[in-house]
């Protein structure tokens, strides 16, 4: 397991989920047409699906309750972004460029949805580089408004481990303290989730 998904199944005090993995990743991702970074894969494969702190979610291609099982996991990933937020933020990007400087998937280099929290804050994946272990967090903060948007030179599973440790200002919100939530909140209801 990679070092970062250990420091978060550490500090989530969370036991890795077992069996095969939960998502037949090369066939979800050919049938997609996009390789999604190896930390992503794994924590989906490690935690499941659920929320950090009862708040921040990650989008996973895991099918819910009585959901079909199969390749078109990824795809529905990439709906969130394509029919959900996508055009809310490509018509604030055509507004003005500074509402949404970076241009939205499936656009090339496009930002690509991969969580977000209750507040209506967004994490995306910036797909500018042609290996998807090197594409950047980028998060818009909504409460930020105008100056929504940061950029993070790290991969999701470092970027969660920042989140967590509440030491940078902007980002404790993200996925708020709460008494009594644990670090890691997992989906029951959905495929692979539980302990």
């Amino acid at each position: 397991m990679r070092t970062d998904l250990e420091d978060l199944v550490r500090l989530a005090g969370w036991t890795p989920l077992q069996g095969p993995p939960r998502v037949g990743w090369d066939a979800a991702q050919r049938a997609a047409g996009i390789e999604l970074p190896s930390d992503y894969r794994e924590f989906v494969d490690v935690f499941g699906s659920g929320e950090f702190r009862g708040d921040l979610g990650v989008l996973d291609p895991l099918p819910g309750p009585g959901g079909p099982a199969g390749d078109d996991g990824v795809r529905r990933m990439l709906r969130r972004t394509t029919e959900d937020v996508g055009p809310r933020f490509r018509a604030m990007r055509e507004d003005s460029f500074d509402l949404c400087p970076y241009p939205v998937y499936p656009e090339p280099g496009g930002l690509l949805l991969w969580g977000g929290n209750y507040n209506g804050d967004h994490c995306f994946w910036l797909t500018a580089d042609d290996d998807p272990d090197r594409w950047p967090v980028v998060l818009w903060d909504r409460g930020r408004f105008p100056d929504a948007w940061s950029r993070y030179d790290m991969g999701m599973a470092e970027f969660l481990l920042l989140v967590l440790a509440g030491e940078t200002p902007g980002l404790a919100d993200l996925a708020y303290r709460k008494p009594g939530v644990p670090v890691w909140v997992p989906d029951t209801g959905r495929t692979g989730a539980g302990r």
